[in-house]
Order: C-alpha cells, then sequence, then structure tokens
C-alpha cells in the first residue's frame, strides 16, 4: 500500500507538470515540437498478455515530445508488482507516411527497473517497427538480450481497428512471443490476443479489454508468474490526455 501510494503521488506530480507544460505548449509549437502528455488508472497491467501487478490496479503515466518532422522522444511509467514496483520506459523514434494510406513507425525502447534489487537486472532495450495501413496494424519488436538478460526475442503482432456507431472503437489484437530458450514448460514461445472497446466520454478515454494467452497455469507458475497471470481477464482503464 505504501508502494502504491507513492506511486500515486508521483502520478499527480506528473498530472501537474503535464499542465504547465501545456501552459508552454504554444512556445514548443513554433519551433515544431509539441509535449503532451496522459495519466491512466487501469484495474490491471498487461504487458504482451502477462499482468504485471498480480491482478492489483496500476497507477500510469507518460510525456512525449514530437517534431513536425516525424522524430519523436517519450518516457512512460507503472508500478508493478516486482522490481521493487517500478518499471521506466524510455523510447525515441520516427513515424511518418509512405503514401498510398500507408503510415510507418520505427524507434527504439528502454524498460528500466530502477530499483530493481535482482541479479541479473531486468532492464534491456528493444527495437520496434510497425506498418498501418487504413485500421490494419502489423509489428515487430526485436531485442538481443531480453529481460533479466535471457537471449534474443522477437515480438510480431498484428491488430485490427473498427469505428463502431455512437463513437465506440472496437480492436483486434494478436501476437506471438519468441524466446531464446524455453520459459513456459517446454515452450520458448506464446501467443496472446485481446479484444477492446473504447470511447471517449466527458474529456476522457474509456478502455475495456478481453485478453488471454495460451499458456497453462501450471507453466505461468513454473516460469515464476502467479498461476492466474497468464489467464484469461478482463481490464478497465480510464485515461486523460492533456
Amino acid at each position: 500500500m505504501k508502494i502504491f501510494t507513492g506511486v500515486l503521488t508521483a502520478g499527480l506530480i506528473l498530472s501537474a507538470g503535464v499542465a504547465t507544460a501545456h501552459e508552454e505548449a504554444e512556445v514548443a509549437n513554433a519551433a515544431g515540437f509539441t509535449l503532451t502528455g496522459n495519466v491512466t488508472l487501469a484495474t490491471d497491467y498487461l504487458y504482451r498478455g502477462l499482468s504485471q501487478t498480480t491482478g492489483d490496479p496500476a497507477l500510469q503515466g507518460g510525456l512525449d515530445l514530437g517534431h513536425e518532422s516525424g522524430f519523436y522522444l517519450g518516457i512512460w511509467g507503472s508500478n508493478v508488482d516486482f522490481a521493487d514496483s517500478l518499471e521506466l520506459d524510455y523510447y525515441a523514434g520516427y513515424s511518418g507516411e509512405a503514401g498510398a494510406g500507408v503510415s510507418y513507425d520505427v524507434g527504439v525502447l528502454y524498460y528500466d527497473y530502477p530499483s530493481d534489487p535482482s541479479d541479473p537486472q531486468g532492464d534491456f532495450l528493444e527495437y520496434y517497427g510497425s506498418v498501418s495501413w487504413k485500421g490494419l496494424t502489423l509489428g515487430l519488436n526485436y531485442s538481443d538480450d531480453f529481460f533479466a538478460e535471457t537471449g534474443e526475442a522477437y515480438y510480431y503482432y498484428g491488430s485490427y481497428d473498427l469505428e463502431l456507431p455512437m463513437g465506440v472503437g472496437l480492436s483486434f489484437y494478436l501476437a506471438q512471443q519468441e524466446l531464446d530458450e524455453p520459459t513456459f514448460g517446454n515452450d520458448d514461445s506464446y501467443t496472446h490476443y485481446s479484444v477492446t472497446f473504447s470511447k471517449q466520454l466527458l474529456g476522457v478515454d474509456l478502455g475495456l479489454t478481453w485478453s488471454d494467452t495460451d499458456i497453462s497455469k501450471s507453466d505461468c507458475a513454473g516460469a515464476g508468474f502467479s498461476r492466474n497471470d497468464c489467464a484469461s481477464t478482463v481490464v478497465f482503464s480510464i485515461t486523460k490526455s492533456m
């Protein structure tokens, strides 16, 4: 509870900082830069289908600095139930249009667990790229030394977004995580999938996600997770963007 309270306090400070930054946005825009921020409260933090908070709520927030040229950089953070309860992600990339309605996004992402007492620590670097056309997105993430120095990892994913009546969004997601060596039982890979409904209401973004993986509860526990961390779950989130 003490740790979560600390994260909550940090989130409120982040919100205040974003508000101040928003007041300076007009000055930033004169140089072609735009500063945006977001704060999210979710009933769980799922990373590639796996709970990072053992089913507990997560307070998350981020800041993004983008340039009209397409270059951007940002930071995002969340409480977790390991590594002394904090994850910070730093990223930089470039996005643009390739014509005929095709867009792309490439970049590099560093996962940091600043208070992680374990050895080896969980910190790792990942490269990412995706291509989008209309509502379809296909992407790949690659790390040459994944979480806790476990070797190469590939993450393939695809999503399809639809706009439903009354401003409701619907997103389908399917992904495969390939690992360097068997992690969940005898498997060195797993699949996860999700369906998300979203709606903007009263200035906030609401999300409702059903997510599942093909990992059994026994293999999930054998990999150091709680038995239910890899199981089917529903997550509700509320996000305020600034």
